[in-house]
């Protein structure tokens, strides 16, 4: 029903499969009114659009209508060859406090017009609604979700998560609707929270939300449509978007732009390029008497294109980047942003990604990227007394120097703060772009940073540069330190598989170096044990490497196949499809190099991870771990 094409932050482009059609996310719904003939379906599906959304309950309160899309399905009635979703009559119900249908016979009523997505007759409640009666209202919702699951049958049906603006009662709501097992899982009770920009509520609400829903099921953001909180909702893990912006905006002379919305009353150029804006000027579109629709199509198309942007930017993995520019559009965006320091998204980062990490501003030092590098800096140990803190300089090519045993040498980055030169190859630590003149955070962190870093040794030195950067230390004159290649293949090992890796698996080999002094082949004699990745100085295992990863203990790295047909396949060198994993490390994370193992913990093959932990586990389609080869001529399974 739904699988993950491509990644980054929790956002993720994806196939959702609905009634034999195919479509991809993120989607966005634009509201059909079908009483309001402002732009017809035919329109919105020559603009692009796959799907489109309109309310059941008006079709189901009007005689003619309900005949037509009785007779012709919903589809007929609205002539859209797309995905239609129907909403249940909830907005009505909020409203105006009651609605002339069952939850039971809307429900029906979606199914018999041929709805492609439905969704129950929840009750919504309001932000700010006193917890006992959100939680009332949250029992009746819960109630309705109980007797509707029970009802589809051709139909994907949303189990709406409520709960106002209380994140026990949203945790609450999303584990029973997780419980029922819907196909597709909308937020309700938001579009106030948006109306009056409280985005940071809006976030804190999609996180609790999402910790608690099945990862392989969408999630809808109800009501979410302009197109400059759009970046922000995708990367929180949004999949799915509906909304009557387009043409309410347009309704109000209001001009949607990815930065906010203009009043065209006072705007003196038309900043767009979309058909509307180029064909005409402004006085000419004020004056028009089609202005409304021509503004709603403009809405549309800035609409669209935001979302085809994002995208784009989960594909290249510049989502953060994107976030964090749409972001800088309005102060409480800006808040919204920077809430999420406090939460781990780094759980759903993917490991590595096309594109460089740009430096944007204070909140970047807050970004998954940066948390995990501070944590797994952790699992590097040293037996050196003395620490060496070098700023990175243009033209600096690794293999040059680097620690041993006696000194341990770090780069000191106004992002990542500490990098051992042993890891300095891996993404994004030699991928990243800041600005030459650093702001008072960056200092600041990197201060933090030293001073937390240099316990335990009895002696720091700093070379002259970090001295203009504010770093205390003792300044280094002319010291020439060589790189211990075993010092270095044991601390990549360490960072990207855990604490006592490098051990493991590089015990006793030797390191082979490309022309750049980057080192490429780890041997163990004459066999290949591993090869470092030069595009991001990831840890690549060869078979032997794999062998000796499984010696870690268990789950470490590992991703579990039970069925034995499956497992003979997998020998084979197939990939790994998600619906047959069955465990696997609670650790791993999208582009994470694991171990695929039988029940006996045995090695069936060895690859790259293209979910992260939960999701593995959980997804029914699609590939869960792209296999490195073939393990069928081997004469025995491999066991820890």
């Amino acid at each position: 029903m739904f699988e993950t094409q491509f990644k980054d932050a929790m956002g993720r482009v994806g196939r959702l499969y609905v009634r034999g059609r195919t479509v991809e996310t993120p989607l966005i719904f634009p509201v059909i009114n079908p009483n309001i003939d402002l732009i017809t379906p035919g329109e919105l599906q020559g603009m692009g659009f796959e799907g489109v959304i309109t309310n059941s309950y008006i079709i189901y309160r009007n005689e003619p209508l309900r005949g037509k899309a009785l007779k012709s399905g919903v589809s007929g009635l609205l002539g859209f060859d797309g995905v239609v979703m129907t909403d249940s009559g909830s907005y009505q119900l909020y409203q105006y406090g009651s609605v002339e249908v069952s939850p039971e016979e809307i429900v029906r009523f979606q199914e018999n017009i041929k709805s492609d997505i439905g969704i129950i007759l929840d009750i919504p409640t309001p932000p700010d609604a006193g917890h006992a009666r959100a939680k009332a209202d949250l029992e009746e919702t819960i109630r309705r979700a109980k007797a509707a699951a029970h009802l589809k049958r051709d139909m994907l049906l949303g189990g709406t998560v409520q709960g106002s603006t209380h994140l026990d009662l949203r945790e609450e709501s999303a584990k029973a609707m997780a419980d029922l097992d819907f196909d597709i899982y909308p937020i309700g009770g938001v579009v106030p929270l948006m109306e009056s920009y409280r985005f940071s509520d809006l976030a804190r609400i999609i996180i609790h939300v999402k910790r608690h829903l099945p990862p392989h099921k969408p999630v809808h953001l109800f009501g979410a449509g302009h197109p400059m909180m759009l970046a922000l909702a995708v990367a929180l893990g949004c999949d799915l978007f509906d909304s009557a912006a387009y043409s309410l905006y347009a309704r109000e002379g209001r001009y949607l732009t990815t930065t906010g919305t203009l009043k065209l009353s006072e705007m003196r150029t038309l900043p767009c390029q979309c058909q509307v804006c180029s064909e005409h000027t402004i006085d000419e579109l004020r004056a028009s008497p089609e202005k409304t629709r021509l503004l709603a199509l403009h809405n549309l198309h800035v609409t669209k294109e935001e979302i085809d942007t994002i995208k784009e930017a989960v594909h290249d993995g510049s989502l953060w980047e994107l976030v964090e520019m749409r972001c800088r559009a309005h102060p409480n965006l800006l808040e919204a942003l920077r809430i999420l320091r406090d939460y781990p998204l780094e759980d759903y980062e993917p490991l590595t990604k096309p594109s460089a990490f740009f430096y944007t501003g204070p909140e970047s030092l807050h970004r998954p990227e940066v948390k995990r590098h501070r944590e797994r800096l952790k699992r590097i140990t040293t037996s050196a007394k003395t620490l060496v803190l070098l700023s990175k300089q243009d033209g600096d090519s690794p293999g040059r120097t680097g620690s041993n045993r006696e000194y341990h040498l770090c780069y000191l980055s106004p992002v990542f703060g500490i990098i051992p030169t042993e890891i300095e190859e891996v993404y994004p630590l030699a991928q990243h772009l800041y600005p030459r003149i650093l702001d008072e955070p960056q200092r600041s962190m990197m201060k933090r940073a030293v001073k937390e870093y240099s316990k335990g040794f009895s002696r720091v030195l700093i070379d002259r540069a970090l001295q203009d950067w504010g770093i205390e230390g003792e300044v280094l004159e002319n010291l020439e330190i060589e790189a211990d290649t075993e010092v270095k293949m044991k601390a990549l090992a360490d960072y990207q598989f855990g604490a006592g890796a490098g051990e493991v698996l590089f015990k006793g080999c030797r390191g082979r170096y490309a022309r750049t002094g980057r080192l490429r082949h780890i041997f163990d004699g004459e066999t290949l044990v591993a090869t470092v990745r030069a595009s991001d100085g990831i840890i690549v295992p060869a078979l032997e490497g794999a062998r000796r990863l499984l010696r870690l203990p268990w789950p470490r790295n590992r991703v579990v196949v039970e069925d034995e047909e499956v497992c003979r396949f997998v020998r084979e060198g197939k990939s790994l499809f998600a619906k047959f994993i069955t465990d696997c490390d609670p650790e791993i994370v999208p582009g994470s190099e694991v171990l695929v193992v039988d029940r006996e913990d045995r090695l069936v093959n060895w690859g790259r991870a293209a979910l992260d932990a939960r999701e593995l586990i959980a997804f029914k389609r699609g590939v869960g771990v792209k296999t490195r080869g073939s393990m069928a001529n081997d004469e025995s399974p491999v066991s820890s």
